[in-house]
């Protein structure tokens, strides 16, 4: 072919090839690189090394942790081949492995030739790793990894002679022991408030108590998780594999000690270039990455090909030696390749040398193929395989704790809930750690890697954006006039007693960025009850506040509380029954406080989750003592004053003790009306115009309770006929209530039934209730009229008296469904003794074990390390008597079931010493279906081994029970014979 033509046609190939890569990238002859970086020229040799046939064929989980640590040349295979995954890690080996990934390789030789120079000429070791293994131990003992005479021991010679309890240095090292030496070696800090090992693992107590604070700082850092099973294992061995993902698990901590950088980026595009002026062939691929923070970086690899003057040649031969290649060590589809594998587009993390060097690259993703949310997961349908989650915010990257706020508000303006179907095989990391999809629960943050709208990676995260600038949580309370919001976290620890609620000033909102579910929006719009992230700027102001109204607030009354409900009426009249969780967070004055805390009548601030299919009640706040009553007047109501909203009353009496008693006030008292108040007439609710026109000189009975300032106002005021009669107070045990808003009760030595209604004042606990807070065996105050037209009788007051505080004891029943040693165990479901009726619930209950809790069998005291739900003499499944203060149990037993009630006095006692048997007479048995206590004849009872026994609120003994106690019993049936099974004592 004529040469001239060639040589016209390649000119326009170049003219072709540089038009054709100046349209692919116009950006890039214009934005300068803000980092440049170089493969490494052993690419080969370490790929080479690496090829490990027990980890390239498999599945195995540990496979990324042991491509990645080997790339990084902290460990090594065994040749062959062979990596040796579940070859257990010697002591020596786990100390060799630690101090070279925090880079001090050169510190363990310069020690090891220390050592051997001081050896006789015959005795120093010639084997160059056996040599550099002493200098290891030597820089244990330095740094108080191991002791003076751990070294001694390790640098014997003949390690046959010596004896138990010697170090051994060939000896699997403990799983404590890799935590103490790994948190020590990285600087660490150890944990003195323990929370993960001792809330986490019920074999902690087996761990050294002098490494217990380590493995707590490398469990806090997620360096080294439990086995899945609830068990951390201290004292087992650590094989190579795992060996292997404990380094990667601590390389945020260990690549700054190597002078290495982590980076995240995207390659954007890839370009190729062939440089021929050293009389090579040099082929040079660019690598544009834009980095996670914005900025441009670039990686360059080059391949070599033909001779240069500057080859050099082998010594030995003469040999042209080739120069070196400069490569990349890329995992990517679950094993290792070269630079040749990346394609644009694919997300990657790479990792640099101090020198610029790129040791090791791991395709996280493509961008075409997989997007990333942070998400809050609301429920999993494991039935149809689905997640229901509420979004947070957009990733590029599955990482949240990165420097530069790589994440998006309101990306796509997508909906907040939203339900994807998750793959069969979605990898689910909890902890760092490979688990279920059993493992992930409501509640939990996780990062979602989403391909074709479906779910194929979980992976749990702790959102620590404070760090980076951002804030979120709750908002409790948001005020544009004085400008500040109110966040509550409610990621909270279960054992903390201050709730985090942290509040945040803003001096112009004009200034801040507003999104409101993914919308432009205002400050007033940001609401109690809405999910908020806020960005502050470098100086620490607030610039942006994204919210979405995932939860809303409610104000309300508790009418009724149960164990795992409570009935609530809210301000707008219209009322709920919510389930409450064991963990419901609670707040009290701004103090987190126990479920116990809320009482029947408390006003109570709620946040809810509200869906077309659920209500999910997210904290409870109670609202203080400003609502509780304060007091209970009755009087002749002369008129009610609307411009100054007082009731204007005469012959006032305040209830005390139960009796009415004048108050020191003479002729007219004005009350005010409370906010919210209501006033009722034959059970209806009226307003003030009809008490001015119809009520004026009709007897009123009003409660009270006190405002900010102190002063009493009126909150309920019921009015009575001026025909009707009041009874005399009644103070009485009530026997029966038919329960409701409006109802019956029967006392106990009450001949005829006393109603009630709306408007009856109603106070327990110091709070307004409603008739459904009445309870049997309740001991009430109660202020009757008799109506003048039929004779019937109804209540006007309820005043209950006070009884057990919230540290009673609460006795309950049901069935083991696991334990957790030494920690707490569950019931499957439970029954909760009330009065003499026992309240069924179909929900588990969990009750902490502390070092007071006795457990009790048909033989005697079980010790706390007995109780297990395995082995032999397994608790599991076996039906218990709890008795609790609040989720603290006190006693576990195991005496047969009851379900008869009975009362009377003890006259007899067999045994002085330990009481065997007791007479009771004027025993009176309990009918459930009449709700009457029947006489019965006298009753002889035996005390079992572990009876139970009730004194003065107080779990007491046979031996405490005397002769002329009034005793309430229960039994298996209402024979005059059989086991007493619980004693309550109720007084000399």
């Amino acid at each position: 072919m004529n040469k001239k033509y060639l040589f016209k046609k390649s000119i326009a190939l170049s003219v072709t090839l540089i038009l054709f890569l100046s349209v692919l990238s116009p950006t890039y002859g214009r934005e300068t690189a803000e980092k440049i970086y170089t493969g490494i020229n052993n690419a080969n040799a370490i790929l080479n090394n690496i090829d490990y046939r027990d980890v390239k064929q498999t599945n195995v989980w540990s496979k990324e942790a042991i491509c990645e640590v080997s790339a990084l040349e902290i460990m090594k295979g065994y040749g062959n081949q062979t990596f040796g995954r579940t070859s257990p890690v010697t002591k020596e080996q786990a100390l060799t492995l630690i101090y070279n990934a925090a880079g001090r390789e050169a510190e363990a030789q310069v020690a090891a030739e220390t050592l051997n120079a001081k050896r006789a000429a015959d005795n120093r070791k010639t084997y160059a790793p056996a040599m550099w293994s002493d200098g290891y131990l030597q820089l244990a003992a330095n740094d108080g990894l191991i002791s003076a005479k751990d070294l001694e021991d390790a640098l014997t010679a003949d390690q046959s002679t010596l004896t138990e309890g010697s170090f051994y240095r060939s000896s699997a090292a403990q799983r404590q022991d890799v935590a103490f030496w790994i948190a020590t070696v990285l600087g660490l800090p150890p944990v003195y408030s323990q929370q993960k090992i001792f809330n986490s693992y019920s074999d902690w107590s087996q761990a050294d108590p002098y490494k217990i604070p380590y493995i707590e700082a490398v469990l806090q850092n997620n360096i080294m998780s439990g086995l899945g099973n609830g068990r951390f294992n201290p004292r087992g061995s650590v094989t190579r594999e795992q060996m292997a993902q404990i380094i990667q698990n601590a390389l945020s901590i260990i690549l700054p000690l190597r002078g290495y950088e982590r980076k995240l980026g995207t390659i954007e595009s890839i370009e190729s270039s062939i440089d021929f002026t050293d009389g090579q062939s040099i082929t040079r691929n660019i690598y544009n990455v834009r980095n996670s923070n914005g900025k441009r970086h670039q990686i360059i690899t080059e391949f070599i090909a033909g001779k240069s003057q500057q080859d050099l040649r082998n010594e030995l031969n003469g040999s042209i030696k080739e120069r070196e290649n400069t490569d990349l060590i890329v995992y990517k589809d679950g094993w290792l390749g070269k630079s040749s594998i990346l394609e644009s587009g694919d997300r990657i993390e790479y990792t640099v040398t101090s020198e610029g060097k790129v040791a090791f690259v791991k395709v996280i993703s493509n961008i075409s193929e997989t997007k990333y949310l942070v998400a809050k997961v609301n429920s999993i349908n494991k039935a149809n395989q689905t997640l229901n989650i509420s979004k947070v915010f957009d990733l590029d990257y599955p990482n949240v704790d990165l420097e530069d706020k790589n994440f998006s508000f309101d990306g796509e303006g997508k909906d907040v809930n939203a339900t994807f179907v998750y793959s069969s095989d979605v990898e689910v990391f909890v902890d760092n750690m490979k688990s279920a999809i059993d493992d992930i629960e409501p509640g939990m943050d996780v990062i979602l890697s989403i391909t074709d709208n479906m779910i194929t990676g979980i992976k749990s995260v702790v959102l620590k954006l404070r760090d980076q600038g951002v804030a979120s949580g709750i908002v409790e309370d948001n005020n544009p006039h004085l400008g500040y919001i109110t966040l509550y976290n409610e990621k909270r620890l279960k054992d903390e007693s201050e709730p985090n609620i942290k509040t945040y000033n803003y001096s112009n909102p004009k200034n801040i960025t507003i999104i409101k579910n993914h919308k432009p929006a205002s400050i007033e719009d940001i609401e109690g009850g809405d999910s908020v992230y806020i960005k502050f700027d470098d100086e620490g102001n607030i610039e942006l506040i994204s919210a979405v109204d995932n939860y809303v607030q409610k104000h309300g009354k508790v009418l009724s509380k149960k164990p795992a409900s409570l009935a609530i009426q809210y301000d707008d009249g219209t009322q709920q029954i919510l389930a409450v969780s064991n963990d419901i967070p609670v707040i009290l004055d701004k103090k987190m406080v126990d479920y116990d805390s809320i009482k029947e009548g408390d006003r109570v601030k709620l946040l809810l989750n509200i869906t077309d299919s659920f209500t999910k009640l997210k904290q409870i706040t109670i609202e203080g003592d400003e609502h509780f009553i304060a007091g209970i007047y009755k009087g002749v109501v002369d008129k009610l004053d609307e411009i100054s909203n007082n009731l204007v009353v005469k012959n006032m009496e305040v209830l005390k003790n139960g009796k009415w008693q004048r108050v020191e006030q003479k002729g007219y008292s004005a009350i005010g009306l409370a906010e919210g108040n209501e006033i009722y007439y034959k059970n209806n609710n009226i307003d003030p115009d009809f008490v001015n026109k119809r009520l004026r000189g009709n007897q009123a009975y009003i409660a009270v309770e006190k405002d900010y300032g102190g002063e009493e106002k009126a909150i309920l005021v019921s009015f009575k006929e001026k025909d009707d009669t009041e009874l005399n107070e009644l103070n009485d045990n009530i026997l029966l209530n038919t329960m409701g808003s409006e109802g019956e009760l029967v006392l106990k030595n009450g001949k005829n039934s006393i109603a009630y209604n709306k408007g009856t004042i109603i106070v327990k606990d110091k709070r307004l209730v409603t008739g459904s807070s009445i309870s049997p065996e309740d001991t009430a105050h109660i202020i009757a009229n008799r109506e003048f037209d039929n004779g019937k009788y109804y209540a006007n007051v309820v005043e209950i008296t006070p009884g057990n505080d919230q540290n009673s004891i609460v006795i309950y029943r049901g069935r083991i469904a696991n334990i957790n040693e030494n920690k707490d165990f569950t019931i499957s479901a439970f029954s909760q003794l009330n009065g003499v009726n026992w309240d069924f619930y179909n929900t588990p209950k969990t009750f902490r074990i502390t070092y007071d809790t006795r457990i009790i069998d048909d033989s005697g005291v079980v010790g706390q390390r007995n109780f297990t739900d395995y082995g032999e003499s397994s608790f599991k499944d076996r039906t218990v008597y709890i008795l609790a203060k609040g989720t603290d149990a006190l006693l576990v037993n195991t005496v047969p079931y009851g379900n008869v009630s009975v009362k009377g006095e003890i006259y007899e006692i067999v045994g002085e010493e330990e009481p065997s048997e007791l007479t009771v007479v004027n025993a009176k048995i309990y009918n459930s279906s009449t709700y009457m206590w029947e006489n019965s004849k006298d009753m002889r009872l035996r005390i079992l081994n572990n009876s139970i026994i009730l004194k003065n609120n107080s779990i007491a003994e046979a031996k405490d029970i005397e002769k002329g106690d009034k005793v309430r019993i229960i039994k298996k049936d209402d024979s005059r014979t059989g086991d007493a099974y619980i004693i309550f004592v109720e007084s000399n």
